[in-house]
C-alpha cells in the first residue's frame, strides 16, 4: 500500500513536471504553440473592442455612458443607471468579465 501511494506521488509529480509548458525561439510565431497562446493575449486585435465594452456596461446596468477608457487590462466604464445614480464598472479587456461594478447591481 505505502508503495502504491509512493507510485501515485512519483506519478502526480511527473505529470506535473510534464505540464510545464516550454517554448523555445522555433516555437515562436507556429500557430497552436504556447508562445503564439501567450503573444495573442497582449496582441490588440485580440482584445474586447470598445462596442463590445459598451454592450458588456450595459447588460450590466450601464444606461448612459459617460467615459470609457482602456487601462492596461481592463476598460473602466463610468456613467448612470436608469434611476440616475453614478455607476462604474470594470471590464477585463480580454474576455469581457466583469472585474468590478460600484455601487453593486440590486443596491
Amino acid at each position: 500500500m505505502i508503495k502504491l501511494m509512493g507510485l501515485g506521488a512519483v506519478a502526480a509529480a511527473a505529470w506535473a513536471v510534464a505540464a510545464v509548458v516550454t517554448c523555445t525561439p522555433a516555437d515562436a510565431g507556429r500557430p497552436g504553440t504556447a508562445a503564439t497562446q501567450v503573444a495573442s493575449l497582449h496582441d490588440p486585435a485580440y482584445r474586447v473592442s470598445e462596442d463590445a465594452a459598451r454592450r458588456i456596461a450595459w447588460r450590466s446596468g450601464v444606461d448612459h455612458i459617460e467615459d470609457l477608457v482602456l487601462v492596461d487590462e481592463r476598460w473602466e466604464v463610468a456613467g448612470r443607471d436608469r434611476s440616475g445614480n453614478e455607476v462604474a464598472v470594470d471590464i477585463h479587456a480580454h474576455d469581457g468579465r466583469i472585474l468590478r461594478h460600484l455601487p453593486p447591481p440590486g443596491n
